[in-house]
């Protein structure tokens, strides 16, 4: 796929938009979470933020008043997470420049799910020299686009040349982290069973994985008994809340806080590259533990929630104060 490299995420971001032709005053969706930065440079392109309210999976939802009219949104998947699908008849553009690149398998699909894929490359703290890297699933953006860079548009090849070097390799910060990823999640999917986001995608190297708090339970509580296992559990409204101005300019407040409750309802595990084996277990019973205590494990299993509920009965007796399909409760229907 053709690639880009560029000084940073902003000019990148800017670039992009002025190669697809954003108009004057054009609306450019954006997610309800966003980050000013993206904002930002909706604006300085010439365009204006139109936000995006955000479904219980955390995808753009299609009931957002006037998505039907857009040309482009943008993603900002947090944590690596997989970018959701374009909305219908709208090209997507995703930003991961909080995310590294990762590099892809000999059998993965090579081609992005976006007409532009960014990343950045957090080669300086400077934000202005961090730089960033551009992948195209669109041969005629792609040319459009590089024909606005110049040579001061470059980052500092040395460095993106060892980033690239540090990422790749069978001992690269890549598979170390790719591996602590799958181990934690083989984990959580055999012995949680919660709601996970789905696997990350789009090359993105994922630094956390994503759990949805199922309904039945308070996410506070949840969040809280997490915590309380020594593991430090990230609230994602605490990582990327509502942006703020989408609630001075909401024309439908009522599906703005919709948004804020589904967001709410992700927690994510921060996951590392040099993760021992107790750390990623620490990090399965950072869910697993609070899931147990509130009655939700395997949520996902309802047959083998009711085979673990029976077998806490077998073992302690009918008093006993284990484990409890909570669920079972909300549903007559589930055994």
């Amino acid at each position: 796929m053709p690639l880009l490299f560029v000084r940073n995420a902003d000019r990148a971001r800017r670039a992009l938009m002025q190669a697809y032709g954003v108009a004057r005053g054009e609306r450019v969706g954006v997610p309800a979470n966003t980050r000013r930065a993206l904002s930002q440079a909706i604006k300085r392109a010439g365009g204006q933020p139109a936000f995006l309210e955000l479904d219980a999976g955390l995808a753009l939802a299609a009931d957002t008043p006037g998505i039907d009219a857009l040309r482009l949104a943008w993603a900002q998947p947090v944590a690596g997470m997989a970018p959701p699908p374009a909305p219908v008849g709208t090209t997507l553009f995703v930003d991961y420049a909080r995310s590294l690149p990762a590099p892809l398998a000999a059998d993965d699909d090579a081609t992005p799910p976006a007409a532009a894929t960014l990343w950045g490359l957090h080669l300086s703290r400077d934000t202005a020299e961090s730089g960033a890297l551009l992948a195209f699933a669109d041969e005629a953006l792609y040319r459009a686009t590089a024909a606005l860079l110049g040579p001061e548009d470059l980052p500092d090849l040395g460095r993106a040349l060892a980033q690239c070097r540090c990422l790749g390799g069978a001992d690269g910060l890549a598979a170390r982290q790719g591996a602590v990823y799958a181990a934690t999640r083989i984990g959580m999917e055999a012995a949680v069973g919660v709601p996970l986001a789905p696997l990350a995608g789009g090359g993105a190297l994922p630094h956390g994985l994503a759990v949805r708090v199922p309904d039945e339970v308070d996410v506070a509580t949840f969040l809280a008994y997490g915590r309380a296992e020594n593991v430090p559990v990230a609230w994602l409204p605490e990582i990327q809340p509502v942006f703020y101005v989408h609630y001075q300019v909401t024309p439908d407040p009522a599906l703005t806080r919709r948004t804020a409750a589904h967001l709410a309802r992700w927690l994510v595990a921060p996951l590392g590259p040099d993760y021992t084996e107790e750390e990623v277990t620490h990090a399965v019973l950072s869910i697993l533990k609070p899931a147990e205590y509130l009655g939700v494990r395997w949520y996902t299993d309802h047959a083998r929630a009711a085979w673990y509920a029976d077998l806490m009965t077998e073992w302690y007796g009918p008093t006993h104060d284990a484990y409890r399909p909570a669920f079972r409760l909300m549903d007559p229907a589930i055994r």
